[in-house]
């Protein structure tokens, strides 16, 4: 077997492992959707992903595993998208982000359940969200929007207190537009002026 050969049957089984995996990232989707982590089977999702049982540990060793899976590529995928938007004001960037993760514990609280109680949960938001948010924040410096000391920690302090907000949502000690008042307090730490900061958190979220 040639070279190209093996690195075309090497494709082909990388296609296919990704296909299984996708099916099985899917179908726990739906089932947390409907019954949330507690009751979730093993056997359940792979009967609902159509994948025999076997296959499910040549990608993930525990129910843990595949429920993490699933919240790291929701979360990137939100990240990304929100990266992709092409918001001028690196201010509002920032405010469209953080009320968008936050909210989270609003418009899907089951979801917003899952991640804040994770074992890991720190960690799997820090590392799905992370590189964007340290971009938008590096942006803002590079354009003047922002002046903080030192651009790890202003991330790090962000999407830290993101996560116990919408903790503190989930578990019902925030009530409403919480969301909106760390947005704004986000930008402020980030050296935006009180009442710009005010105003950019007032802008209406694309739907």
């Amino acid at each position: 077997m040639t070279e190209q050969e093996v690195a075309e049957v090497r494709t082909r089984t990388d296609r296919r492992r990704e296909r299984t995996r996708g099916k099985l990232t899917d179908a726990t989707r739906e089932l947390i959707a409907e019954k949330g982590v507690a009751g979730l089977r093993i056997q359940e999702i792979t009967e609902r992903a159509d994948v025999a049982l076997g296959s499910f540990y040549n990608h993930f060793d525990s129910k843990e595993a595949v429920v993490e899976a699933v919240i790291a590529d929701s979360l990137q995928g939100i990240a990304e998208t929100l990266a992709a938007d092409p918001v001028e004001d690196a201010a509002e960037l920032v405010s469209i982000a953080v009320r968008r993760f936050v909210g989270l514990a609003y418009s899907d609280p089951e979801f917003a359940s899952v991640v804040v109680h994770l074992n890991h949960a720190d960690a799997l938001f820090g590392v799905a969200v992370h590189p964007a948010a340290r971009v938008a924040v590096q942006r803002g410096i590079a354009e003047g929007r922002f002046d903080v000391p030192d651009l790890e920690v202003a991330v790090t302090a962000i999407l830290g207190g993101s996560l116990a907000v919408m903790r503190a949502i989930v578990d019902g000690r925030l009530g409403k537009n919480a969301e909106q008042k760390y947005a704004e307090g986000s930008l402020r730490s980030l050296g935006v002026p009180p009442a710009e900061a005010a105003e950019v958190v007032r802008r209406p979220l694309k739907a």
